[in-house]
């Protein structure tokens, strides 16, 4: 019993081969599909996995903005407590040289 067979209906598989070959295909076709599903999960999940880097370097860049913009507010209010600093010992200066002038013993 051969297993192929040329005959005049054509070429022919024996019904063993037949259901052998139906059985490699459909589990080859099922494997694949199996394959495929999980890699579009895979992906899917990365996809899922960048979009929320993206929105939390989105968030961390507005964060870094904000501490940006606190600290040149802070810089600028510290020149000018800095000035008024200086103003304010340039001022007890000049008291302190009157309060020396009017302590002065009269010859």
């Amino acid at each position: 019993m051969t297993l192929i067979e040329n005959s005049d209906r054509g070429v022919t598989l024996n019904k063993g081969l037949a259901w052998s070959v139906l059985v490699v295909l459909a589990t080859l076709i099922w494997y694949a599909a199996s394959t495929v599903a999980g890699l579009t999960q895979s992906v899917g999940a990365q996809i899922d996995l960048i979009r929320d880097a993206a929105v939390s370097r989105g968030q961390l860049e507005i964060r870094v903005r904000v501490l940006e913009n606190t600290a040149a507010s802070t810089q600028s209010d510290l020149r000018n407590l800095s000035i008024l600093m200086d103003e304010l010992k340039q001022e007890q200066r000049e008291t302190n040289t009157l309060l020396r002038q009017l302590n002065k013993p009269s010859p």
